[in-house]
């Protein structure tokens, strides 16, 4: 994609790109980063990124599965994808629904839940309303500009 502006070297040119293997420790400032494996479509890590104010989880693209639970076990922000109107009844999964992604937070004993990757098919707020149910807190909707803090 990035060929079609035509430089085909841009996006390595413009950032320091390095591989991590998963159970990695990376340490960036005042930050530690660590990789779980969820299972999507292709290879995919949550991130827990851990300074001394808590601990943040980024759960990247996954079906239902255990491995997201155990990587935002207690994490003090979780922000979780919640693409789908309804599980997809064919294939492989790679993503949520709403409800998944609250019930994955309410098992992991998350603190505080954001849902993010909310596909164009999904009302903001009812996609808001599933994960809080499911969750059994409120949830809040990653929205373009939000700023969150540990």
């Amino acid at each position: 994609m990035v060929g079609a502006w035509g430089d085909e070297e841009l996006i390595e040119q413009a950032f320091a790109i390095e591989d991590y293997e998963t159970g990695s420790t990376v340490e960036i400032g005042p930050l530690t980063a660590t990789f779980a494996e969820v299972p999507h479509f292709i290879l995919t890590h949550a991130v827990n990124l851990v300074s001394s104010a808590g601990r943040f989880t980024f759960g990247a693209d996954c079906r239902p599965c255990e491995e997201v639970v155990d990587a935002a076990r207690d994490t003090d922000l979780l922000f979780i994808e919640a693409t789908l109107p309804r599980p997809e009844r064919t294939g492989i999964r790679g993503h949520l629904t709403p409800s998944e992604a609250g019930e994955a937070a309410r098992r992991a004993g998350a603190k505080r839940v954001v849902l993010t990757h909310i596909s164009d098919e999904l009302d903001a707020e009812w996609a808001c309303e599933e994960g809080s149910r499911a969750f059994g807190a409120p949830v809040e909707v990653a929205r373009a500009g939000d700023v969150y803090e540990l």
